[in-house]
């Protein structure tokens, strides 16, 4: 993988390149919001040492302490070669960096891969929530505290509402 660069963008070209790559993804996940993923806080790429993108991820947009992980998609020529663990880890450090304490993510039940690239990271699984999109689906939510002093009980409470948890 030292072929592969990890990188923060903020340029539109590359932005709408990875739009793209997330757009063509062979799972059923809901379609893009393409402006809501352009206001990411930050968007990491990963790239060839020619500058073919092959991956991206990002610390979805807000404000604050927390930050919400999302979009990570590897094309399918490069998964398995540790892509989407080196899209995270980068997403953590960029994340410390901007002051956040608090990174959490949410994950289909079925998406098993997803779920491993985050507990590798140091994630813990929280709980499992129905999806609030009316599909039925179970969501598994995740979180990674950056600083000592966090009540990520009480952050991840505040974060899941009215959501109904699934035994």
């Amino acid at each position: 993988m030292s072929d592969i660069q990890f990188v923060i963008s903020e340029q539109p070209e590359e932005l709408a390149l990875a739009a793209q790559l997330i757009d063509g993804r062979d799972d059923n996940a809901h379609p893009l919001d393409h402006q809501v993923f352009f206001d990411s806080r930050a968007v990491i790429l990963a790239k060839t040492l020619k500058g073919e993108i092959v991956g991206c991820a990002a610390i979805k947009a807000g404000k604050g302490t927390v930050g919400e992980l999302g979009y990570l998609v590897v094309s399918s020529h490069y998964r398995r070669q540790g892509i989407a663990q080196g899209l995270t880890q980068k997403r953590i450090e960029v994340a410390k960096a901007l002051g956040i304490s608090i990174l959490y993510a949410t994950i289909r039940a079925e998406n098993t891969s997803s779920q491993a690239n985050l507990l590798k990271a140091g994630f813990q699984f929280w709980r499992d929530y129905l999806s609030i999109r009316g599909t039925g689906n179970t969501v598994g939510w995740y979180y990674l505290a950056l600083s000592a002093n966090v009540d990520a009980e009480a952050i991840m409470l505040s974060l899941v509402g009215d959501r109904i948890q699934t035994v």
